[in-house]
């Protein structure tokens, strides 16, 4: 074969490639808003095209996903969605209160929003469990439900703290009921607690310095999705401010936290995308059920309670799923 002719062959198979990679016709459209930025969520994007792959839809292929990122400003999720929702979409997908709220109120109960629920807003948006009823559905991280073994693993882990500091973000629903249960536990090991409360990334320095002011030697981060998208900035004011601090997700830990005890947030926004890709087919909400996490993990970083001068008690490192050395 000549040159030209070599040149001409690998052109034409090029286009082949092109064309064969390319949207299908007709293929449906995924809106899905994130709370954190594209740096902090590269491993949930890749969880959430692999979830779609788990169910044959492959996004530039045959299903078409288009991702926006609020970088931990809940303000956001209206605008985002309704901006979606012009496109138009086939399918939201939503994370927490405010997520989920703003995806449902766009939708207008004409578009299926595949969610994910963290904390008490389950019970919120969704008639039950089992049968969701309406255009809602999705997965669960039972975050709220684990609070009481957080402190249980915290009190272990560091037997010598006496009060701990309780952040959350107000909007979300139940972290009423949330903090009470977590004053509850405490007492019952010998423990106080102390609550502040933020909305905004700019109120978060405050919100710690206020628990530290009130003597809070550990930092108990409540799970929502503002807490989640600014993990990094929670976690190093807490370690400024000298308090180790426990979270619901490993990405606070990996961010430079000492523990994190819940189920794997990479693992739940994968069924959130097979869900998305059922609810894609034409599958109803409501026939969905929540789907909930049956395997939770605790992580300790030793390294970064070192650098507090904190000792994490032996007894906690033989249970913990994971150790950051």
């Amino acid at each position: 074969m000549s040159p030209l002719a070599r040149c001409f062959a690998s052109f034409v198979s090029l286009v082949s490639m092109a064309a064969a990679v390319a949207l299908s016709p007709g293929a449906p459209r995924i809106g899905w808003v994130l709370s954190g930025t594209p740096e902090n969520s590269r491993h949930l994007l890749e969880a959430m095209r692999a979830g779609l792959a788990d169910e044959g839809l492959i996004d530039g292929q045959n299903v078409e996903l288009d991702v926006r990122f609020n970088s931990g400003r809940s303000e956001r999720y209206v605008e985002n969605f309704n901006d979606l929702v012009r496109k138009p979409v086939n399918v939201l997908a939503a994370s927490g209160y405010a997520g989920i709220s703003a995806a449902r109120d766009a939708a207008g109960g004409r578009i299926p929003v595949s969610a994910y629920f963290c904390g008490n807003d389950v019970r919120q948006m969704v008639a039950s469990f089992a049968r969701p009823g309406g255009n809602v559905t999705g997965v669960s991280c039972l975050s709220a439900e684990l609070a009481s073994k957080r402190i249980e693993l915290l009190k272990n882990a560091v037997p010598a703290v006496r009060r701990l500091g309780f952040l959350y973000d107000p909007r979300s629903p139940g972290k009423d009921r949330e903090l009470a249960e977590t004053v509850q536990v405490a007492g019952k090991l010998g423990m106080s607690v102390t609550a502040a409360t933020a909305s905004s990334a700019d109120g978060l320095e405050e919100a710690v310095a206020s628990l530290r002011r009130e003597g809070a030697q550990a930092l108990v981060i409540s799970e929502d999705a503002f807490t989640f998208s600014n993990r990094a900035q929670i976690v190093a004011l807490g370690a400024a401010q000298g308090m180790i601090d426990i979270s619901a997700f490993r990405e606070f830990v990996v961010a430079g936290g000492v523990m994190s005890y819940g189920a794997n947030a990479a693992e739940r926004l994968r069924q959130q995308a097979r869900y998305a890709a059922r609810l894609a087919r034409g599958v109803a909400p409501g026939d969905l059920p929540i789907d909930q996490p049956t395997r939770f993990e605790f992580v300790v970083n030793v390294k970064a309670a070192r650098a507090l001068g904190v000792t994490i008690a032996p007894a906690a490192l033989l249970v913990a799923d994971e150790v950051i050395r």
